[in-house]
């Protein structure tokens, strides 16, 4: 467990906590880690959701599976991020998504009860876990804000001129590497792939941008924020 602990240390959910009082709200909150195999669905739309994970190893994709069998990628869950926390507290405990592995992975799963039932001990930092998931939850917000940002371009070129600001933004450089495959970028874009892939070559032979495999190179950057726009 130690392993893991020096993983999660960091996430957002245990701010303001020692190590000690992380084990102690792993052990009153009976977490588990579970091993998961690739492309394995850990849970699907319409389930009832009553834990939230942390990513350990691996990717976790989380999709929108559509009646006509098409899908979109909400988005990607790496190492040390969260999921299942949105209906922790919610009145609607069904999950309208897919949690696919992308891979083998490996998520630390701690039930939602943690948030609202004290345990013998009367841990004094549950309140600072109530409102560290609280922030997470916000901040959760503000990241599908941006999302709707990208979705709302009125073309393909301006979808992936937002997604390569936000990109660039992140790294603070004009040299990053793009975290999703192709087909998965195009799932989260909403399109096709080889429309995807049209794009990026225009955008390339008009030297807006550069791209080599999955690394993008910023050419133009008044340009691309001026599609962006």
């Amino acid at each position: 467990m130690n392993e893991i602990i020096d993983i999660i240390k960091n996430n957002q959910l245990f701010d303001n906590m020692n190590i000690d009082e992380i084990k102690q709200v792993l052990k009153c909150g009976r977490a588990v880690v579970i091993e998961y195999m690739d492309n394995q669905v850990i849970f699907q739309k319409d389930d009832i959701i009553k834990s939230l994970g942390i990513v350990i190893e691996g990717q976790f994709n989380l999709v929108s599976q559509k009646y006509n069998g098409t899908r979109a990628i909400i988005t990607i869950m790496e190492q040390n991020d969260i999921f299942g926390e949105a209906l922790a507290f919610s009145s609607i405990k069904e999950t309208p998504y897919d949690l696919i592995s992308s891979g083998n992975s490996k998520a630390l799963i701690l039930p939602h009860v943690i948030f609202f039932t004290m345990c013998n001990e009367m841990c004094e930092f549950h309140k600072t876990l109530i409102s560290n998931m609280l922030s997470i939850l916000s901040d959760k917000i503000v990241v599908l804000n941006n999302k709707m940002n990208i979705l709302n371009a009125e073309t393909l070129k301006q979808r992936i001129a937002v997604y390569l600001l936000t990109l660039h933004k992140k790294t603070n450089s004009i040299i990053f590497d793009m975290p999703m495959k192709r087909q998965e970028l195009a799932d989260f874009l909403n399109v096709k792939r080889p429309s995807l892939s049209r794009e990026l070559s225009n955008m390339q032979q008009e030297n807006i941008i550069d791209v080599y495999r999955s690394t993008i190179k910023i050419i133009d950057l008044r340009r691309l924020k001026e599609l962006a726009d």
